[in-house]
Formats: structure tokens, sequence, C-alpha cells
């Protein structure tokens, strides 16, 4: 393919042009393959591979390289891009918060540390707290398991909640879940105010449509009486679906409540559930 069709599919992306340099260096290596399938199968229609192109045109951008290695990290080019491609947003706020020393700095090195990019931060005689940047648990169920994280959105930076989906991939005792490839929706404030509504028992079920850069997946979530019940969907791809119990909800519920407030710090937790009552009051309550 050539530089002027790569570059005009990018622009089509709405993503920046790679350098002749950078282009050569992804034909030397087996990620450039997947790149170029990435970019012929966007251009055919398949807008679910932007966030391949994405992640492979930030990934090469020089300051994410001049961030490694000032943290003394000496990835190969197949290394990085694969944590790009898997990790995406976390990756590259990770990298950020480092660049611009932002209080998440310190759990960011970290979390770069736990993917093998940059070395581990000696536990002695230091004051950076081994967190990840961004705060997460997971629930599991018999045919899938949730990731709950804390998240922020990209426009305009408000905290919210991300909620992503792996099926199961082996059973038995040690069941595995096929987490490179979840389903992940990022909800935004609204939703985030309307999950919480839900998991205070104060309405029975919600259906978020539209989510995704191709608007193709959804999320459902339903009051069960014992339990809740929570289906990730996508286009095209098998649908995550796992019970909540009310045990797992709580932190749940404690991290949406955490989410809003840091977005209206003027508030307290009986204005947030003062307003969550409200709202619910003029939807569908639980009878």
């Amino acid at each position: 393919m050539k530089i002027s069709e790569i570059s005009a599919i990018l622009a089509q992306a709405r993503l920046p042009a790679l350098t002749r340099e950078q282009l050569l260096e992804l034909a030397s290596c087996d990620a450039g393959r997947d790149f170029g399938q990435a970019l012929r199968a966007f251009s055919t229609g398949d807008v679910a591979q932007r966030d391949v192109l994405e992640a492979t045109v930030r990934a090469l951008a020089p300051g994410v390289r001049a961030t490694l290695r000032n943290l003394g990290a000496s990835t190969p080019i197949d290394q990085l891009l694969t944590v790009a491609r898997k990790e995406q947003r976390r990756f590259f706020d990770a990298l950020d918060a480092i660049a611009q020393r932002s209080a998440r700095a310190a759990g960011a090195r970290h979390y770069l540390a736990g993917l093998g990019l940059i070395p581990v931060l000696p536990a002695a005689g230091t004051t950076e707290p081994a967190v990840p940047p961004y705060y997460s648990f997971k629930i599991f169920g018999a045919g899938g398991a949730l990731c709950i994280a804390e998240a922020q959105t990209r426009a305009t930076r408000q905290y919210t909640v991300n909620i992503e989906g792996a099926i199961v991939l082996g059973g038995g005792a040690n069941k595995t879940f096929d987490w490179p490839n979840k389903i992940v929706v990022q909800l935004t404030v609204q939703e985030a105010y309307q999950v919480l509504a839900l998991f205070e028992n104060k309405i029975r079920s919600l259906k978020f449509d539209g989510h995704g850069r191709a608007h193709d997946k959804s999320l459902q979530i339903e009051f069960q009486e014992s339990h809740y019940f929570v289906r990730l969907i996508q286009r095209g791809r098998a649908a995550v679906a796992v019970p909540v119990r009310a045990v797992d909800a709580i932190p749940l519920v404690s991290l949406l409540y955490k989410q809003l407030l840091r977005n209206e710090p003027h508030l307290r937790i009986d204005d947030i559930r003062m307003m969550v009552d409200r709202m619910a009051g003029m939807t569908a309550s639980i009878r």
C-alpha cells in the first residue's frame, strides 16, 4: 500500500499521518501486518478497526517513546504496539500523567511496570504508592466477567465509570476470560446517575444503546429481585452476561458516588442521593 493511500485512510479516520520513517519501522515488524489489515478493513467500512489504527499512531508518536525512555524502558516496537492496542486509553492516560507530572504519575509508573514496559521501582526507600492509575475490580460469573473501573471522559475530562465485559474461555477450576477482546462501555455522567439509581433499587431496568465509535455497543442492567443482571452487547460478537449479587454491587455503588462527587465537589452524598431520588421518581420506580 502506498504512503499516499495510508495517509488518506488515516485522514478518513481523523488521525494524523505517519512519517516515512514510522511506516518503515512498522513494515519491519509483525505489528505492521496487523496495522495493514486494520487499514484495509477500515477503508472497506469496518469502523471498529479505528481503535487499532489510533493506538498504533499514538504509540509511534515521539513523545510516547521519549516518556518511556526517560523511565528506563527499552521496549521493542512489537511489544509497545501490542500493549497500546490492548490497553488503549489507560495506557496513554498513564503516559500523559507521567509527562505532565500529575497526581497520578506515581500510580501510572507502577501500572507501566506491571505491564513489563519499565523497570519496577524498588519497594524500599520510595514514597510512591503501589497503586494503579485507575481503581478497578472484577465480578465473575459462570459465563463471563465484568471489570468495573474509574475513568474520565475524553472530551470533557469528567469522572465516570467504565463497565468492561469478557466471555469465559475455559471451564473447570481454572477459568480464563477473554480480556484482550473485552467489550467496553464508558458511562456518560448522565448514565452514571441512572445506573446509581438502579443499584440503589430505585428503578428496575436500564438500556443504553449507541456506545462506541461505531455506535454498536449496548449496556443492559436489570433488577431481578435476588440479584442484578448485567449484559454487554456489541454487534457481531457474543454478548457478555453476568449476574451481580447485592454484595458485589456495593463497591460499584461506592465508586459511582465517588466519581459523581469528584465532578461536583460542592455537593455532598446526601445531595447526590436526593437528586437520584428525584430523577427516579420521574421514571419507573420499583413497585
